[in-house]
């Protein structure tokens, strides 16, 4: 009998809980034997596992996060971590490990097939940076969080005629923070691809304020400014009071959407249908709605899918470009 690994890795992602039961239930449909690791890398190497049948997974789909914890394994980036998981698969005879996350979790996998171990990629990550997919499990269900949360926030700012200073999470990536933008009706929108200077941020404030806006939102991607360095600029040189809110985790918590769920089904069973071709050592992804796979060795070097299309006309809508 046939014996699939399975992990969640890296940050968590809605969904993750969903695809782990479509691959449980399709394994079953073909015989083969789930052997799911806790706390992704970790869990391997030091061979914490259980075995899983359609029963333990019954009650999972609907769940955000994921049951068998998800984390960043440090061994992993020393050549001893991968040779550790690569013997414990080995030993217990896996014949592929399906590895749930993102592009970290993929440099993984790479290190891995470097040791011969067979590995299928499925992309789990709110921030939308893997770039072998139109899109990653998460990341819709990141997206609507972040949204409503925005509005309830623009509805007090607006009440009180204050600035909103919104970040988003993203890492590297503005996916979430151009999307959630763009559906909330933000008025100024911060991407690590078209970087700004506070002194340009500034003058789009002081322009939406002058055109009669008394509480612009201005949504930012992380990692990109001090919040209240901006914070203090934008109410010392425009005499207005400036919020600044970090959406962080709210936006990764609660159940998965339904795009999110119907992702994590496509990707889970067509995960464990690779595997009865014979194909390993790949990511799965989405491509004008269709399933395609990309080599492990080239996801992991692929350039930022990033809508450039959607920033342009959000800038042209919002009249940001000086």
């Amino acid at each position: 009998m046939k014996k699939i690994g399975v992990i969640t890795s890296g940050g968590d992602a809605p969904g993750m809980n969903a695809c782990l039961k479509s691959v449980v239930d399709m394994a079953s449909n073909l015989g083969y034997t789930v052997y799911a690791f806790r706390r992704g890398y970790t869990g391997v190497i030091n061979n914490d596992y259980v075995i899983l049948n359609r029963e333990d997974v019954s009650k999972i789909f609907n769940l955000g996060g994921s049951i068998f914890m998800s984390g960043r394994c440090l061994e992993f980036y020393q050549l001893s971590g991968p040779s550790k998981a690569a013997k414990v698969l080995n030993k217990l005879g896996i014949d592929t490990l399906i590895a749930i996350g993102g592009n970290g979790t993929y440099n993984g996998a790479n290190e891995l097939i470097k040791l011969g171990v067979k590995v299928i990629g499925i992309p789990a990550t709110i921030d939308n940076d893997v770039y072998s997919t139109d899109e990653s499990m998460g990341f819709d269900t990141a997206v609507n969080n972040a949204v409503q949360m925005i509005i309830n926030i623009q509805s007090t700012m607006r009440a009180n005629e204050r600035v909103a200073l919104i970040e988003t999470m993203g890492r590297l990536a503005g996916d979430i923070a151009l999307y959630s933008a763009m559906a909330s009706e933000s008025d100024i929108l911060l991407v690590p691809e078209d970087k700004k200077t506070e002194d340009e941020i500034l003058e789009l404030v002081k322009d939406e304020i002058e055109r009669g806006n008394s509480s612009p939102t201005v949504v930012l991607a992380e990692k990109q400014f001090d919040l209240n360095k901006l914070n203090k600029r934008i109410q010392d040189e425009t005499g207005k009071e400036c919020r600044s809110i970090i959406l962080g985790y709210m936006q990764r918590g609660g159940s998965p959407t339904v795009n999110d769920r119907f992702l994590a089904i496509r990707y889970g069973v067509s995960a464990v249908q690779f595997i009865s071709q014979g194909i390993s050592n790949v990511v799965i992804g989405v491509r004008d709605d269709r399933v395609v796979t990309t080599p492990i060795a080239d996801a992991v070097n692929l350039k930022s899918n990033f809508r450039a299309d959607l920033y342009g006309l959000f800038k042209e809508l919002h009249r940001m470009e000086h």
